[in-house]
């Protein structure tokens, strides 16, 4: 026993992710899986598959154009792939480790101890902090693992409301620029998603996480381990794909809170830029440089993968967001003479979007920024060097009037590693 212990407290990652959305309880009605589930592989390491993330969650798209997705919609959940037992996390943020195990080779029904012919102890055994019905997880990623929550036009399926026109509920910035400061050396992961709460509930399935930390960490679709029904989610709420999103990094060349940057105007598809005219002395040009022209400027539907693009992307809980990771390394503004300062980072929304108009509105009164839950902090930096400072942060701001939401963050100077 003492050796399946030492095994599984090295399998446990510590992350700092909360527990994932509706998973509160294995009460509500079940979704009917396609096949029967195998264990693939032996001795507790399953054979490795390549697969891209399932939606689990409700999509909304905005302009009409979708991202293509795993799966068909309204499909059987097809999991015949790799599965973790799940029951729950341990300790509490930032430091959340999943209660989970691999199932033995030797016996699903029990948890792997990693030695041929013998089996560890039942799922579960071990009681988690924060408990939580125990559950089969079909980890995501995995090709033989495929499932496909609801999706749908907002026109078409009435949740454009406004003459046709979608206007945001709410905007989530990712924790980790809420919450701490970054380096010149850092990997920075920018985040926002668009949330919209729902006319009418569809279908979203519960996910757990299962093992990993920040770009390991690995979730899975909840299935009840009885009755073999995947677990839906309550479904009342969708995340928003605009094809108009556009993400903007320009350095400022003074403080973030310095007075002046509050002069800033924005030049749409161009970004921000200080006024031609001093406000203070009307007819003299504006006394001094406040920003940079952007080091990145890409919108959504130039399409493409990688550093020179902007994308969404559907994340290891089976969301859509808006998802661009920034290495500060290799991609700054040396004014005046340091990669360290403040920079704007500018989630926009053009007028035209290709063969798209814009449908996707924030408006005063309606849209509001999510408080910051230090649900997660997904830090990519490079192996060996620090990721984020322990103090920090920075704050979403909405522009109504532009139709924009923006973060002043803070890059630190960083000479070396640890």
């Amino acid at each position: 026993m003492q050796t399946w212990r030492r095994r599984a407290v090295a399998t446990l990652a510590l992350c700092f992710v909360g527990l994932a959305f509706g998973c509160s309880d294995g009460t509500a009605p079940g979704a009917a899986i396609q096949d029967s589930p195998s264990l693939k592989g032996g001795g507790g390491k399953p054979v490795p598959s390549t697969g891209v993330n399932s939606l689990s969650y409700p999509v909304i798209w905005s302009e009409g154009v979708a991202k293509t997705l795993p799966g068909t919609l309204g499909m059987v959940p097809l999991l015949t792939g790799e599965w973790w037992y799940q029951w729950g996390t341990n300790g509490m943020d930032p430091d959340v480790t999943p209660a989970s195990c691999l199932p033995d080779p030797d016996d699903a029904t029990y948890c792997d101890d990693g030695l041929p012919g013998t089996v560890g102890p039942l799922p579960g055994a071990f009681p988690a902090d924060n408990p939580l019905p125990l559950a089969k997880a079909y980890v995501q990623k995995d090709e033989y693992n495929v499932w496909q929550a609801w999706s749908g036009d907002a026109i078409a399926s009435g949740e454009a409301e406004f003459d046709g026109k979608l206007f945001v509920d709410s905007i989530d910035w990712g924790d980790n620029l809420e919450s701490v400061d970054w380096y010149t050396r850092s990997q920075v992961r920018t985040e926002v998603v668009l949330f919209q709460m729902l006319t009418t509930p569809q279908l979203e399935y519960q996910m757990r996480h299962t093992s990993g930390w920040g770009i390991d960490e690995v979730h899975g679709l909840a299935v009840d381990p009885a009755a073999d029904t995947a677990w839906v989610g309550p479904g009342d709420r969708a995340t928003v794909y605009t094809h108009c999103a556009r993400l903007t990094i320009q350095k400022l060349l003074v403080d973030r809170a310095d007075p002046r940057v509050a002069d800033l105007i924005w030049v749409p598809e161009q970004g921000w830029t200080e006024p031609a005219e001093d406000p203070l002395n009307p007819g003299f040009p504006y006394p001094i440089a406040v920003v940079n022209p952007p080091i990145f400027n890409k919108p959504v539907y130039e399409g493409g993968d990688g550093p020179g693009y902007y994308s969404a992307e559907i994340n290891v809980k089976g969301r859509i967001i808006f998802g661009y990771t920034w290495n500060v390394r290799q991609l700054y503004d040396f004014t005046p003479n340091t990669a360290a300062g403040d920079y704007r980072i500018t989630f926009s929304l053009d007028q035209t979007c290709g063969t798209a108009t814009l449908n996707t509105f924030f408006v005063d009164g309606v849209t509001g920024i999510m408080v910051p839950a230090e649900e997660e902090v997904l830090v990519a930096a490079e192996e060996g060097e620090d990721g984020g400072s322990d103090t920090g942060g920075a704050v979403g701001v909405l522009d109504y009037a532009n139709n924009l939401t923006y973060m002043d963050v803070r890059i630190l100077e960083r000479g070396g590693g640890n």
